[in-house]
C-alpha cells in the first residue's frame, strides 16, 4: 500500500474510538493531505467529527463542537450508506443526537457515553 494510508486510517479510527480526538485529527489530516479526488471530502468529514468532540471534551466549547460536528455530517452524508469500510447511516444519526444533546444540556450536561464509536470493516477499505 502506498505510504501506509490504510494503516494510518485504521490508526486514526482507533484513536477516535478511544476518545483521543486530537491525535485522531492529526493522523486523519495526514491521510487527507495524501488523498486526491472525490474521496478527499470523506476524510475531511471525519476530521471535523474528531475536532468537534475535541471541542466539547477538551475545550469546553459547545459552539465550536456543534459547528465542527455539523460540518462533518454535511461532508459525510454524500457517502452514505457507507464508504471505506465505515457504516455512515448509524454513525451520522448518533452524531446528530450528540448535537441535540449539546444544544440542550451544554458542556456540563453532555455525557460522553453518547459519543459513538466508528464501526470499521477493514475488508471494505480501498486505497484512494
Amino acid at each position: 500500500m502506498e505510504d501506509g494510508i490504510f494503516n494510518r486510517f485504521r490508526e486514526g479510527i482507533n484513536k477516535f474510538n478511544s476518545f483521543s480526538f486530537y491525535e485522531c485529527h492529526d493522523i486523519l489530516e495526514d491521510v487527507w493531505f495524501d488523498v486526491r479526488g472525490p474521496s478527499r471530502r470523506f476524510y475531511q468529514g471525519l476530521i471535523h467529527l474528531a475536532v468537534g468532540f475535541y471541542h466539547i471534551l477538551e475545550r469546553n466549547n459547545p459552539k465550536g463542537a456543534i459547528s465542527q460536528l455539523s460540518k462533518g455530517i454535511d461532508k459525510l452524508k454524500d457517502y452514505k450508506p457507507g464508504f471505506q469500510g465505515i457504516e455512515l447511516n448509524l454513525l451520522l444519526n448518533k452524531i446528530e443526537k450528540c448535537i441535540e444533546l449539546i444544544r440542550e444540556k451544554g458542556v456540563s450536561g453532555f455525557d460522553s457515553r453518547f459519543i459513538p464509536k466508528i464501526s470499521f470493516d477493514s475488508a471494505l477499505f480501498r486505497e484512494p
